[in-house]
This record gives C-alpha cells, sequence and structure tokens, in this order.
C-alpha cells in the first residue's frame, strides 16, 4: 500500500504497535495532516495477515509474456486483466513515462499517473503510492452517458472509444461520467508548439483503438476527442504486454488472461484481500488492487489512496 521515504530507517523493536505510539505523540501539526485519513483500531491491525513482498528479478514479466503468446497460439478470446499490488510501487513513475512513450498525448494529459498520498507520522516519514489508470469497467458508466456505439466493450472486456464519434459534447459526458476521472479531451496541443519547429516525434504515427493516428498539426484526428488507456491493446495484439506491466521497477503489476485458470493474474489473487470499493460503485472492473498495507507502514485503510 506504500512505501516509507526519506530519513534513513530507524529500529522499531515494538512493530507494529510503535506505529500507534508514534501516532500518539504527533503534534497537531501533523494530526492537522491526516485529517480525512481513517486510521484502522489497533485491534484490526495487530489481527490483520499481511503477506510478505516477494521479490522479482523478473521472472513475472517472462511468465506474463509466454501466458500472452500461448493466449494467441491458441486463438482463444481472452479476458484481460490487470493485479496492482501497490505495496511494490516505488513511486518512480516509470510506468507513466512508458505510457507517454507508447500512447502520444499532450502536455498535461496521461492515460496513466501514480497518486502519492504523504503520511507524515512519527519520526519516519511515509507515502503511499498507487498506480491508477482506466478500470477498463464491465459496467462503464462512460458509456452510459453517450448514445450507443460511441464507447463499446470489447469481447477481451477493454473498453474502446470511437474517436469519430465520442468528440466534443459527447466526450465531455463520457469524461464527466467516469467517477475516477481517468480519461481526458485531447486538446491537440504539443509541447513544443511555441518553438520555431515541432518535433517529429510529436507528429509520429500510433495505433490508438485499432486505428492508426497522429497528433500532428490538422492531420490530428483525435482532438476533441476522449481518450483513456487500451491497456495497449494494440501491443496485445502482436503479442507484447502493455508498456506500463513490462517497465515496472517495482514489478507491482500483473497482467493475464482471466479465463486462462493457471495465469500468473489468478495464481497472483488466490487467498488475497483484493480494495473492494470499486465494485461497491458498480464498476465491475478489470483491474485490480491488493488490500495490504507494507510491513512495518502506518496502517491506513486502503480506501485512503482511492478517494
Amino acid at each position: 500500500m506504500g512505501r516509507g521515504s526519506g530519513a534513513t530507517k530507524t529500529a522499531n523493536p515494538t512493530g507494529r504497535r510503535g506505529f500507534f505510539q508514534a501516532l500518539a505523540s504527533v503534534g497537531t501539526g501533523t494530526a492537522a495532516g491526516l485529517a480525512g485519513l481513517k486510521l484502522l483500531e489497533p485491534g484490526e491491525v495487530e489481527a490483520a495477515e499481511i503477506p510478505p513482498v516477494r521479490a522479482d528479478s523478473g521472472g513475472s514479466v517472462i511468465r506474463m509474456q509466454q501466458e500472452l503468446e500461448q493466449t494467441l497460439a491458441n486463438n482463444r478470446t481472452p479476458s484481460w486483466l490487470m493485479v496492482v499490488d501497490t505495496r511494490k510501487c516505488i513511486g518512480c513513475d516509470a510506468c507513466s513515462v512508458a505510457c507517454k512513450a507508447e500512447n502520444p498525448t499532450g502536455p498535461g494529459a496521461n492515460f496513466r499517473r501514480v497518486i502519492k498520498k504523504e503520511l507524515p507520522i512519527g519520526p519516519r516519514p511515509w507515502a503511499i503510492y498507487k498506480p491508477v489508470n482506466c478500470l477498463q469497467c464491465d459496467d462503464a458508466p462512460c458509456a452510459k452517458a453517450v448514445p450507443q456505439g460511441m464507447v463499446t466493450k470489447r469481447a477481451d472486456g477493454i473498453v474502446e472509444f470511437d474517436s469519430t464519434r465520442l468528440r466534443g459534447a459527447f466526450a465531455q459526458a463520457a469524461a464527466k461520467a467516469c467517477p475516477l476521472k481517468q480519461m481526458h479531451i485531447d486538446d491537440g496541443k504539443t509541447y513544443t508548439q511555441s518553438t520555431p519547429k515541432q518535433q517529429d516525434y510529436e507528429g509520429r504515427t500510433f495505433v490508438e483503438n485499432g486505428v492508426v493516428r497522429t497528433r500532428k498539426g490538422v492531420d490530428n484526428l483525435l482532438a476533441d476527442s476522449a481518450r483513456k488507456c487500451t491497456f495497449c491493446s494494440h501491443l496485445l495484439e502482436v503479442g507484447v504486454l502493455p508498456a506500463c506491466v513490462t517497465t515496472c521497477v517495482g514489478g507491482a503489476m500483473y497482467f493475464g488472461d482471466g479465463n486462462n485458470s493457471s495465469s500468473l493474474v489468478n495464481e497472483i489473487t488466490q487467498g488475497r484481500r483484493v480494495f473492494k470499493g470499486h465494485q461497491n460503485l458498480g464498476l465491475k472492473p478489470r483491474v485490480i488492487y491488493f488490500e495490504e498495507s507494507m510491513p512495518d507502514a502506518p496502517h491506513v485503510v486502503c480506501a485512503a489512496c482511492h478517494s
């Protein structure tokens, strides 16, 4: 759920109880910084079983890649799922950078980002990191907000936009309907538009929702349309994992076919506590978050990152 930052780690002989002792000793300034952040009760923390954080030398990515290739070779329709272990996210934003490189967007826009929640508790500062992107909801609110066909649900679970129709007021309506604010309207702007010459990388071609696109000048047909994460569907179709998954430094993201009972995404979720907040909103998400905190971290209700 998070990871420490800042000062050098000090000994903590009292383990989890030490957190509550530290909390009792903080000043009013720190308490104000925690306003609205619900903490678990001591009894709840002591009773919680927190699985160890598994180190990964890259074997998971190799296995997920092999499973993807097997799915394509068997010519079966997958049910794509993403699983996130936020305890392993170090807040490096490598996934955001990889996404930006794979799916060109303008200034201030991205298909994914990493949320940071700072917890100024006790002698050691803590921060919680959570990578977020479109949940590919099976009951997508954005689809209900616009005429039928502008937002469709693929057989593999990916929510796809018709960029030729999901534009203007319709795009605004779809974006407003997303409770997690995980889509944006392309404003057509580029990073180098105010320079003497727009750089070539800003106008390169790429594939989005099955169509070759560019963000170059008058050829940018995505301007004024709604855009969001596609699970890098253009990569999946040629046997490559999503860019964010393969570049995650901490190995915090898992991706695979939910229809494959032996897949890593099914194996890794067995017996684990998962965040239910998105399901409670009726979204039926395909991005699953574990509801387990970092060992020895301040024990904050998982919903803190999802607010």
